[in-house]
């Protein structure tokens, strides 16, 4: 059974996709269980001042929002994983994003470009799976007011809208208000572009993931469930999962030679990005 003919999968937006996916939006309520949530949210609500600053991130948003890794977090992935597998699999990921009141919401994105599209990446891409991606799927933590995610390009009855309404920007759009435990999984690309409005009390704890399917993996992680996944993350300590989150082999976009020609182009943030990681793996 795909995960979207579940019974417990609220579909808010029903739509079948250019590549024959069915996509849109679509919900699991109190997901995780509440247990691993205390746990994680134990750990966010006293360690939240100990933010990150990646420098793989072209984006100047995402400075300072990144939280430290959770010890269980790994759970709530293999917990995903079973949700979206076989078929899609997700790629190692330990990003918490934090939003709080004044933080202004996040800006109007699409978690990947579209497939084969790498022309048009914003991001780094250092799993090489960015324009093989169908989904992005978030985990929600947290006690929080606001920080609705939105979809501009989508009706409040999940049909997708047409020219004249996209040109009206005061018309609605479809949103969903996430609640601790929610998973929410929505289309990687256009007309699925989404955005998340203010939070106007308590904090917003995001964990973002990307899936695609396994089949597309390009060998950069191991698909979870088979018997290498259960070697890399080991007794899943801190150290074992800080390995785990290396690409398993590099971007060719981030050789030493890509990294000269976009010095020589003045791009600093890949630069950077490709810099990070072939100190990884020295």
């Amino acid at each position: 059974m795909k995960f979207y003919d579940r019974p417990d999968c609220l579909n808010l937006s029903p739509y079948v996709d250019n590549y024959g996916t069915k996509s849109g939006v679509f919900v699991f309520k109190k997901f995780i269980d509440e247990d691993l949530i205390k746990d994680i949210e134990y750990f966010l609500n006293n360690e939240q001042a100990e933010v990150l600053n990646n420098p793989l991130n072209l984006i100047d948003w995402y400075e300072g929002r990144s939280s430290p890794l959770p010890p269980r977090l790994i759970e709530v992935w293999e917990k995903v994983s079973e949700l979206i597998g076989p078929d899609w699999v997700i790629h190692p990921s330990a990003s918490i994003l934090t939003s709080k009141p004044g933080d202004k919401g996040m800006f109007i994105h699409s978690d990947s470009p579209g497939k084969g599209q790498c022309h048009l990446l914003s991001q780094t891409d250092t799993y090489k799976t960015c324009c093989e991606l169908d989904f992005g799927v978030v985990i929600y933590f947290g006690d929080f007011e606001g920080g609705e995610v939105f979809y501009p390009d989508i009706n409040p009855d999940g049909t997708k809208k047409n020219e004249w309404q996209l040109i009206d920007k005061d018309a609605p759009s479809l949103e969903y208000k996430p609640n601790k435990g929610d998973v929410v999984i929505h289309c990687a690309f256009d007309p699925y572009s989404h955005g998340v409005r203010d939070v106007t009390s308590g904090v917003r704890y995001a964990y973002s993931n990307f899936s695609l399917k396994a089949i597309d993996n390009p060998g950069t992680f191991y698909n979870y469930g088979t018997p290498e996944y259960y070697e890399a993350v080991g007794d899943k300590s801190r150290e074992a999962i800080i390995e785990w989150l290396k690409p398993l082999k590099e971007n060719p976009q981030f050789t030493p030679e890509a990294v000269k020609e976009m010095q020589d182009s003045g791009l600093k943030g890949p630069e950077l990005s490709a810099a990070f990681f072939a100190d990884l793996h020295e």
